[in-house]
């Protein structure tokens, strides 16, 4: 897309030949426009490990995360933290898509061959630089990877592998031979239909949503199902217009009806690392701004993260948490980086989430 953002970085780094643009169509990608896309090699760091949690705040320390992708992943979602994270050094409508993937490929093998590999750690296909799914056709990670975490041979201490996304190509997930897609969890982060319209990426011409509707993620993930993957549920940002609860109610509702049985579900209200600088970050870039706030006055500082008061978020949890129970009773339900003491009052102090076994 182009853009008058005095994106000088960005530019500079074509010019140099460092990063390579390419427009990738929509029948790849299953957007409704082509996206254009920086390709480069990644010199180091194939797999990233970060502790998101501290003292206050639980987050699992068993995962790691392939770094496919640099910045923002394309689908314009306007409280995304990388937007925040990047800055100007990322164009968050031209994603960096690393492309040396032999090299992703032996890091990984290696990975699961470490003597301190162990069943509780998992892997996830970009999930914190990258939606796992909305290049696969370029770039092929999900099918060269999923037998190698399916064979014990090269995973021999059952590792799992954790992609997560918003688009709804699972298409690409059929051409992994059955027997090789047990410890591959294909997750999917959802919200009801008008929830999704409130911040996810929308054009700025025209305001038309670029990621795919909740309904055809919904009909993906029942796909990825009757395929054998294991499949999740995300949750998250939870958002809190006018009639939310019964929005949550519905879409649940509408989840039971399908036949889906998620494995997991995983929860998350609306958080920042720093109050309003993500909007400030998305306007710079000229991305529409979001359709729902919270009231910035009342955030708090909760553990690495500002967010709303523990009555408003407690509220919101425990109301999504009873309407997920009446329709899957038994299902898991975590939360995601939130504290021990919010855990602990909810009764969801189990180690269920969407990064881990």
């Amino acid at each position: 897309m182009n853009t008058t953002i005095p994106d000088d970085f960005v530019n500079s780094q074509i010019e140099a030949g460092i990063f390579t643009e390419e427009i990738v169509a929509p029948e790849i990608t299953g957007l409704p426009r082509p996206i254009t896309i920086l390709r480069a090699p990644r010199k180091n760091k194939p797999i990233t490990f970060k502790w998101h949690g501290d003292g206050d705040t639980f987050c699992p320390p068993q995962w790691f995360d392939l770094g496919i992708g640099s910045g923002p992943c394309g689908l314009g979602c306007r409280a995304c933290f990388l937007t925040l994270t990047f800055r100007a050094l990322r164009d968050p409508w031209r994603p960096v898509v690393y492309d040396n993937y032999s090299y992703f490929a032996d890091a990984v093998k290696a990975w699961l061959k470490h003597p301190d590999r162990r069943p509780q750690h998992t892997m996830g296909l970009g999930i914190d630089r990258a939606d796992s799914l909305l290049l696969e056709g370029v770039t092929g990670h999900a099918r060269r990877l999923i037998p190698l975490f399916g064979d014990k041979n090269t995973n021999p201490a059952g590792c799992k592998l954790v992609l997560l996304t918003k688009t709804a190509n699972v298409h690409y997930l059929a051409e992994v031979p059955e027997n090789l897609r047990q410890n591959t969890v294909v997750s999917f982060s959802l919200n009801p239909e008008p929830i999704c319209d409130l911040w996810e990426g929308k054009y700025p011409d025209t305001g038309e949503r670029i990621s795919p509707s909740a309904d055809k993620r919904l009909t993906a993930a029942l796909e990825a199902q009757l395929m054998g993957y294991p499949v999740r549920i995300r949750l998250d940002p939870i958002l809190t217009p006018s009639s939310w609860e019964n929005m949550y109610f519905d879409f649940i509702e509408q989840i039971w009806q399908t036949g889906i049985q998620f494995d997991y579900w995983t929860l998350g209200t609306y958080r920042e690392k720093l109050n309003n600088a993500i909007a400030s970050w998305g306007h710079f870039w000229g991305m529409l701004p979001m359709e729902w706030e919270l009231d910035h006055d009342t955030l708090v500082k909760d553990g690495t993260h500002w967010r709303a008061s523990d009555d408003y978020r407690f509220g919101v949890y425990s109301t999504v948490r009873d309407t997920i129970r009446r329709f899957f009773p038994g299902s898991p339900i975590g939360l995601c980086k939130e504290t021990h003491q919010m855990r602990k009052k909810l009764g969801l102090t189990n180690a269920c989430c969407n990064c881990l076994r």
